[in-house]
């Protein structure tokens, strides 16, 4: 249908009203642009866009990206690149609503180009994932451009300054609110205080409406549309009895100030909203302070080893620089853009892209934070610094979630529900029993009961326990997903550990280096063969290679190519092109030796050309603190053992694990995560520490996973959360931690329904004012707030106490 011109109305897409309306499909737009996106989103079956939310789009700007065609600005602002995918994050100032996020998320079907895209609301980040060869970056941002959402693009500090959260709209409601609430209260005194003047009564009464107004539809207007959001989507929120309270008392203001039976409910309304606000503003300043506080203090206890002029050294990754040389060994993480210098890269971008065909990559090329290196050990040169913002971003990938909402949320908002439907009755209920035999009490009543009984502070102690309990546990060097980790954390009944580099050390302790290990050769190694084997192991972050590389010390570094490590098994590679050497396991290297040895002690096994050469044995050191914890957990959790090597150390490991079927051996990868199959099908909750190379699996087949990491970047984004080596002696009082804020929690949820309750009972009476109900609610919610906070720091203290 071809457009016509029609008289003045409202914007169907941007709400805008119309100086020449242009209709299409019976739909009004005030310019081509909204038509045009109008049409773009109808023939690709996306005009659910307008039923979340009425007149949701905002109307096309335009705007020049020709700079978007420069090389050199379209390096700094791409995340990754490989040739076909390309990944960028946008800030986008405005997305404001449901029907953004929809419409955002659904790119790929406006343009083959774009293969995913995310959103991230709060912080307003649209992260895209697109096809260079079919779509530029110039062209994707006029994309979102003409479809109302213009990408503010920076390369210095600018998008920075606009996410800070801004808090003056909302002090500017609260501050009108209070302003009029005031002086609404000091123009009702004479009707406070008994004064019977008609005159003064029906001016100031005028008065008082008139400053009511703008308390209504200016302070209070996100009630409005926080309702009609939800109810175009068929849904009631918390925010339906609190207006309907609004306009129920400024609706009987205005009939009694016009008929002169009474001086109306103004002061009640006004007072009403600008304490709503009060705690609005206090519930969104402490939300943002937490959400900042996690933001900037989200570093994980993750370091790599920077190549100095004295040596190696390993380093925060928070400190890592631009310029800093990196040595990047198998398996671990790229943590920051960098140029490859020395080694030939193999370089698996799942955690990036998803898929996990490795790319090849030679001296020369950029290196993407978040790809995995797998094969020989790799350096490379800094170029642009670690953003911890896009690692957590890496952590929370889609592609590595699992499990079902935490059932406390869940909880918490079946409740909210159900509880503003009965509010919502109950309050009817009464105001219509008041009104036929009081007609007096009824608004009181009536308001008073959708105002007290209002459900919001059942969901306040959940994110305030939570988010308060995930910064402590961060402080002892716990890092946790989010705060449902927590939850899971609580309700698990059994833990599984791997035993080599999570229950034994990585490396070897200083003052047992001398004889903690012991070699068994026939011909003793010459001291060729030792730096070969050397350099060997310096390509794997393996905790038995760490630990042999320990004890090769002066040793001449030689190139390694062909690098093979296998998970569980060992490594292999070409030692500067004259020799292969194997080490790892007995069955891996080929070797029948010792193969009823009896014995407490890691064996690393050695085969130079195909040769079987002999073994390093290693004595079993386990962590400081270890046996403390074991005993802690056994009275509360059944204990289970999977580990990769031989059942050797199975005496000794008996006296934590004494049961038989706790302790399996000789475990690969595959069988760990068979493991946890097995006793989730059981019945059973299971949370795996393990230290994130042969673990993976099993890690993310956990109801909870906590990857255990020493020095070196061992990033595992299937785990919930990655742990220090030197606080898994703590991991008790995590544990009795989380479980102290799931109590917490419910206790706060009893004190909310108990208030209500009190409350209610003074309401139905019609004796509780609505102004005092409006002052008792945000006091309630504070309360809520300040349990939930103050008993998750104190719990906190005690157990940074009990740490140290």
């Amino acid at each position: 249908m071809s457009p016509v011109l029609a008289t003045q109305q409202t914007c169907y897409h941007c709400g805008t009203t119309c100086n020449k309306t242009i209709l299409l499909d019976d739909k009004p737009f005030c310019c081509e642009g909204c038509q045009a996106v109008y049409q773009i989103l109808n023939d690709n079956q996306l005009c659910q866009y307008y039923n979340l939310t009425a007149a949701p789009g905002q109307s096309p700007k335009i705007s020049r990206f020709s700079f978007l065609d420069h090389p050199d600005i379209v390096a700094q602002l791409i995340d990754f690149s490989d040739g076909n995918q390309s990944n960028v994050t946008f800030y986008v100032p405005t997305i404001h609503c449901s029907s953004c996020l929809y419409l955002l998320e659904h790119l790929y079907r406006l343009h083959p180009g774009v293969r995913r895209s995310r959103v991230d609301f709060l912080k307003k980040h649209v992260h895209v994932t697109f096809q260079p060869a079919d779509l530029s970056l110039r062209q994707l941002a006029e994309l979102l451009t003409s479809l109302g959402y213009e990408p503010l693009i920076s390369l210095n500090d600018v998008v920075q300054e606009q996410q800070k959260p801004s808090y003056k709209p909302r002090l500017y409601k609260l501050a009108v609110a209070g302003f009029c609430a005031g002086n609404i209260m000091l123009f009702s005194f004479p009707e406070y205080l008994g004064l019977d003047d008609p005159a003064f009564r029906r001016l100031f009464g005028y008065l008082n409406w008139l400053l009511a107004t703008p308390v209504v539809f200016y302070s209070g207007w996100e009630y409005f549309e926080s309702v009609w959001s939800a109810l175009r989507r068929k849904m009631i929120n918390i925010d339906l009895p609190i207006l309907t309270g609004i306009l129920t008392a400024y609706g009987r203001g205005i009939y009694e100030v016009l008929t002169q039976t009474g001086a109306g409910y103004f002061d009640s309304v006004s007072g009403l909203i600008f304490f709503l606000l009060i705690g609005k503003w206090f519930q969104k300043h402490t939300y943002d302070f937490l959400s900042f506080e996690r933001d900037y203090k989200s570093y994980f206890p993750l370091a790599v080893t920077v190549l100095k002029p004295d040596g190696e050294q390993a380093v925060p990754v928070a400190q890592v620089k631009k310029g800093d040389h990196l040595r990047i060994r198998n398996g671990e993480l790229i943590p920051a853009d960098g140029i490859l210098y020395h080694g030939q890269a193999t370089i698996d971008y799942s955690f990036v892209t998803g898929e996990s065909e490795p790319e090849y990559k030679h001296v020369g090329s950029l290196l993407y934070a978040g790809g995995k290196q797998i094969g020989e050990t790799i350096e490379l040169e800094v170029v642009r610094e670690v953003s911890q913002s896009y690692l957590t971003q890496l952590w929370n990938n889609d592609t590595f979630r699992k499990g079902a909402p935490s059932r406390i949320r869940t909880f918490a908002d079946l409740v909210g529900n159900y509880f503003t439907i009965c509010v919502l009755t109950l309050a009817f209920l009464v105001g219509t029993y008041w009104y036929l035999n009081d007609a007096s009490r009824a608004v009181n009543a009536f308001t008073a009961i959708l105002i007290i009984a209002c459900p919001c502070v059942l969901s306040l102690s959940y994110p305030f326990a939570l988010g308060n309990g995930m910064r402590m546990l961060g402080k002892l060097r716990l890092y946790l997903k989010n705060g449902d980790v927590m939850e899971k954390l609580a309700a698990c009944d059994t833990i599984v550990f791997d035993k080599t580099g999570t229950l034994t050390v990585s490396k070897t302790a200083p003052d047992k280096d001398e004889n903690s290990v012991c070699e068994h050769f026939k011909k003793p190694l010459t001291d060729q063969e030792r730096s070969m084997i050397a350099s060997l192991a310096n390509h794997s972050a393996h905790p038995l290679s760490r630990r042999l590389l320990t004890h090769l010390t002066d040793f001449q570094l030689f190139s390694v190519n062909n690098f093979i490590e296998i998970p569980g098994q060992g490594v292999e590679g070409v030692i500067d092109g004259q020799a292969q050497i194997r080490i790892g396991s007995r069955s891996f290297v080929g070797s029948d030796a010792l193969a009823n040895r009896e014995s407490e002690d890691s064996v690393v096994h050695v085969c130079i050309n195909h040769q079987y050469r002999g073994w390093f044995q290693f004595s079993t050191q386990y962590r400081a603190g270890i046996e403390n914890m074991l005993a802690a957990l056994r009275p509360d959790y059944d204990l289970q053992l999977l580990s990769g090597d031989n059942d050797a150390a199975r005496t000794e490991l008996q006296r934590w694990f004494p049961a038989p079927n706790q302790m399996v051996f000789n475990c690969h990868p595959q069988q760990k995560l068979d493991v946890i199959r097995a006793l989730q099908s059981a019945g059973r909750t299971v949370l795996m520490i393990g230290d994130g190379l042969n673990d993976a699996g099993a890690l993310r087949q956990a109801d909870a996973g906590i990857a255990v990491t020493d020095d070196t970047i061992q990033f595992t984004p299937a785990s919930d959360g990655i742990l220090a080596a030197d606080s898994l002696r703590n991991l008790a009082g995590f544990l009795t931690y989380c479980r102290f804020g799931m109590r917490l929690i419910r206790f706060s949820f009893c004190i909310s329904l108990i208030y209500n309750c009190i409350g209610l009972s003074y309401a139905v009476t019609g004796n509780l004012s609505p102004v005092v109900a409006a002052i008792l609610m945000p006091l309630s919610s504070a309360t809520m707030v300040l349990i939930a906070t103050l008993g998750m720091r104190w719990r906190g203290a005690v157990l940074m106490k009990e740490a140290n």
